[in-house]
């Protein structure tokens, strides 16, 4: 890998090569990304840590939530904020000065970016479960999915608000509570959202809209977001032993 990004000089892209090629070499024995793209995706990551001054080493929690903000357009704080939790806190980090309150770790970065890019419904219904499932119960009671629902009427009076949040209340836990227990289990999300994927961020957008890929896909370099093959970006084996996403299924 040489002269990979012309932004940065000859040392610096030697110094890439030197801190990321093994991992590079590791994460596309089982990536969706090909290998080109995954050095595009770690380039991304560097360029993000140099802009944090000489002596860092990763990315920092706030760069992320710009991008959620910013780049992602994920508006919605309380979706952001989880978002940016879950991803942080997805790796332990083998570094002594990492920390995943202050840090982004490689890993989990291109977890993110994994997550945002597959067309693989299970892991994306996961991850959007577990942004809506802050208190990792693996279900949702009436008070969690009211506090996602009360965004939707903001600015409305006081009582036409009410009235209107019970309404949605109440068809939400018709569509998806589906034993009529009061509570929304994620098997029962599953089985909604796999006969209706269009339901799977129905408390609220998780995932960057397509124009938003589409600019991430351009900037990242992941061409393969634009194949019209019928299964591109599925990953190729299971990630159970060191990925975030499977995490809550084996917890059940």
């Amino acid at each position: 890998m040489k002269d990979l990004d012309q932004t940065i000089d000859t040392l610096e892209n030697a110094r890439f090569n030197w801190l990321y090629a093994n991992e590079i070499v590791q994460m596309s024995k089982d990536s969706i990304f090909t290998t080109n793209e995954l050095i595009c995706i770690v380039m991304l990551y560097h360029k993000m840590v140099l802009a944090n001054g000489p002596k860092a080493k990763f990315m920092i929690i706030s760069q992320l939530t710009t991008l959620m903000l910013d780049l992602f357009e994920i508006t919605d704080c309380n979706i952001s904020t989880t978002t940016v939790y879950r991803i942080s806190h997805g790796s332990a980090g083998t570094h002594p000065d990492f920390c995943p309150d202050r840090h982004v770790s490689l890993e989990s970065f291109v977890r993110l970016l994994t997550i945002y890019f597959t067309r693989d419904l299970e892991i994306k219904m996961e991850f959007a479960f577990s942004i809506y499932d802050k208190q990792d119960k693996l279900q949702l009671n009436g008070e969690d999915v009211g506090f996602f629902l009360k965004k939707f009427f903001e600015g409305e009076d006081e009582e036409e608000a009410t009235e209107l949040l019970l309404d949605m209340k109440e068809m939400i836990f018709l569509k998806f509570d589906l034993d009529k227990d009061t509570n929304i289990s994620y098997d029962e999300y599953c089985d909604v959202v796999r006969k209706q994927p269009m339901l799977m961020e129905f408390l609220g957008r998780v995932f960057p809209t397509n124009p938003c890929m589409d600019v991430l896909a351009l900037c990242a370099n992941v061409m393969s977001w634009f194949d019209d093959s019928p299964n591109p970006r599925i990953i190729r084996k299971s990630e159970a032993d060191n990925g975030f996403v499977t995490r809550r299924i084996s917890e059940v």
